[in-house]
């Protein structure tokens, strides 16, 4: 995947204008014990950003919880048999396509309920993933996303990278230097290893393709 520019792919301008990007901020609380973990939106050919805030619920021009702290910038050539013309069409029709392919998004989940453990904002982002068939497959879950964004994405800012990781950090000194090994193990067999088991369980044994039965039988 090149996140290098395109003259199709248009600028970043930070903190709100992110051109075929996958974004993502600190959830509050959340975050501030498990950084991987935070609230993820997708983003129109013209940097619009658009994430799944909640039941019912499709937020336009910002995230849920604040600018985005990273991003990860697509190239809408690497699509796959879905959308055939879409490298032309970056160039030749104003993207409709990957537009198109989030406005089916947005119609999908605007109709869903929100579930933080099933169906919530990577759900979404993955939702459309499969449907440019991005990289060439439907196989693109929450979890994939988490990883993909956790690695490879870019910070925003300086104040991206603080609010990801100051709290944790300050948390894991204070709870370490006051709790030693008994805050590791509680971090660790109460929130760490139950989450993640989680998340892993559902995106690759029982939802491999988020959304995909449910939005057939909702379109």
């Amino acid at each position: 995947m090149d996140q290098g520019k395109t003259r199709s792919q248009g600028d970043i301008v930070p903190p709100r204008q992110f051109p075929y990007c996958i974004v993502w901020t600190p959830i509050p609380l959340i975050s501030w014990l498990l950084p991987f973990v935070g609230h993820m939106g997708v983003c129109s050919s013209k940097g619009t950003i658009m994430d799944f805030a909640g039941p019912y619920m499709i937020n336009t021009g910002s995230l849920m919880f604040g600018n985005p702290a990273k991003y990860i910038q697509l190239d809408p050539g690497h699509v796959g048999d879905s959308a055939p013309s879409m490298a032309a069409a970056a160039q030749d029709s104003g993207n409709d396509e990957w537009d198109a392919a989030l406005h089916r998004a947005c119609h999908v989940y605007q109709d869903r309920n929100y579930n933080f453990l099933t169906d919530n904002c990577h759900a979404f982002v993955a939702y459309f993933m499969n449907e440019l068939q991005y990289g060439g497959t439907k196989k693109w879950s929450m979890v994939r996303l988490a990883v993909m964004l956790f690695f490879r994405g870019r910070y925003a800012s300086l104040w991206g990278f603080t609010k990801t990781w100051l709290p944790f950090v300050a948390i894991m000194v204070v709870g370490l230097y006051f709790g030693t090994w008994i805050f590791a193990a509680a971090w660790a067999g109460g929130i760490l290893l139950p989450l993640t088991a989680w998340f892993l369980v559902y995106a690759w044994c029982i939802n491999r393709q988020p959304g995909s039965k449910r939005a057939q039988s909702s379109a």
